[in-house]
């Protein structure tokens, strides 16, 4: 359907609780229209937009739908079609679309936009490129999949000419948007519930480079495997621009860190320029993350000293290694890490930091991937000093056709053991706690729920 979104004033979503969801719904609140929505939890987003004036029901029956008499819904990918708010739109003749529609037309009133796609560093790469166009433009827009730090916000509302956004992979909702900059961070198996095959996830990540516009560039990862294999599938006639730590347009030279900070050199082949950047972040994985960034700024136009200045002033964004408390001398943090390699990359920053042990505290996330990546996450969980694993996640899924349990996952480890709820997890870091550990949850669910449980009944110094 082409639907002129101008015209439809009362506008609901369905799953107004979720990251990306909330920022859509104060974008769309901001530009003058009349919305509401629901989620099956109250959450510090439905909190927000609450108190803004915005409807959230907690819980989606039909006659959310009749009270709120919407023009279109907008639900996010997670809602399947029993849902009794789509019911109730069915029976009522009320057009339903994805996130990702509303998402691109929102982008189609911008004259640039940049859009960073990949598997893992999609909201921090973003959350970069933002930071450098507010040292570079004057008002510039994003739209992000995580709360930026530096603006307290999962969007920044400027002008129209230019627009920074995360482009999401998960059932092709990337395939709604036509960049003018296309950034692809890296490939790994993600969503195969979805994607079914390798091959089925790069030809679609191929796909989402035909969709870059006339003219545009797109910016990859020279030393990602399955990046090169998609890049492969067949020739891409626009400009291509590459990053790496050491090989491709844009690479590093003089690493160096110090407390699990990195300062180094971006060198750009093609202009011969040499620019010193400096961390405010931990961890080597945001170093590749600001190359991307940088590749993807330089391309639009903005000065070397203008990134550097930005890179510089980024100082993070919410659920990515966030400090909560310490408890018996012991730090507190969560992390948005959902997939074998992003807990990887977190561990590997916990080791640079200095702690002396490290305990995850892992919620697996969805059936499927917990089903279709074990033999990944217990590779990985085998590492951390300690695990303490929590019930399934189970989002969108029934765990009918995978059968899977959590303490399938303690099973197959001999550092791990199970705790059924926050409560019980808590009163195991209490116990487990000294001085020089971290703990860590981990997972892209509702674990910094438990984060802030802990905190709660037994945080002794707060970071916030």
């Amino acid at each position: 359907m082409n639907l002129d979104i101008s015209k439809e004033k009362r506008i609901y979503f369905i799953g107004i609780g979720g990251s990306s969801m909330s920022s859509l719904a104060e974008i769309m609140f901001r530009r003058g229209y009349s919305v509401s929505g629901s989620d099956m939890q109250e959450s510090h987003y439905t909190e927000h937009l609450s108190s803004l004036g915005i409807p959230c029901y907690i819980g989606q029956k039909k006659e959310n739908i009749v009270n709120a008499a919407p023009d279109i819904i907008i639900k996010t990918d997670a809602i399947s079609d029993t849902n009794p708010e789509i019911k109730a739109a069915e029976e009522n003749n009320i057009p339903v679309f994805r996130r990702a529609w509303l998402l691109g037309k929102i982008l189609d009133g911008y004259k640039k936009t940049i859009g960073i796609a990949g598997t893992h560093g999609k909201t921090t790469t973003s959350s970069m490129i933002t930071s450098i166009l507010m040292e570079g433009v004057e008002r510039p827009s994003a739209i992000i999949g995580g709360q930026m730090k530096r603006i307290n916000s999962g969007f920044l509302l400027g002008d129209d000419d230019v627009c920074a956004f995360e482009s999401c992979e998960y059932k092709e909702s990337y395939l709604n948007f036509h960049p003018d900059i296309s950034v692809i961070t890296n490939i790994a198996e993600d969503h195969m519930e979805y994607f079914k095959t390798l091959d089925n996830l790069l030809e679609s990540f191929r796909k989402y480079l035909d969709n870059t516009k006339s003219g545009g560039t797109v910016v990859i990862n020279a030393e990602n495997e399955n990046t090169r294999k998609m890049l492969s599938l067949r020739p891409y006639k626009g400009q291509i621009v590459t990053f790496g730590f050491g090989h491709g347009d844009f690479h590093t030279e003089n690493l160096s860190c110090d407390c699990g900070l990195y300062d180094f050199d971006v060198i750009d082949e093609n202009r011969k320029e040499r620019t010193h950047i400096k961390l405010s972040v931990p961890g080597k994985h945001n170093v590749i993350n600001a190359v991307a960034a940088f590749a993807a700024a330089r391309v639009y136009g903005i000065s070397p000293d203008k990134i550097a200045a930005g890179l510089e002033k980024f100082n993070g964004v919410g659920r990515r290694f966030e400090y909560y408390c310490k408890v018996n001398g012991a730090v507190i943090a969560d992390d948005y890490a959902h997939h074998p390699d992003a807990y990887k990359v977190t561990l590997d920053t916990a080791r640079s930091l200095g702690f002396k042990r490290v305990i995850a505290i892992h919620q697996p996330h969805t059936f499927s991937r917990t089903k279709m990546l074990m033999n990944e996450f217990v590779e990985v969980l085998s590492q951390f000093d300690h695990v303490i694993v929590t019930p399934i996640y189970a989002a969108r899924e029934t765990n009918d056709a995978y059968g899977v349990y959590a303490e399938d996952v303690v099973a197959r480890l001999d550092n791990a053991e199970y705790c059924p709820d926050y409560d019980t997890v808590a009163h195991r870091v209490k116990q487990m706690a000294r001085p020089g550990d971290l703990f860590i949850t981990l997972s892209c669910g509702d674990i910094y729920r438990c984060a802030e449980r802990i905190t709660e009944l037994y945080g002794e110094e707060k970071f916030f």
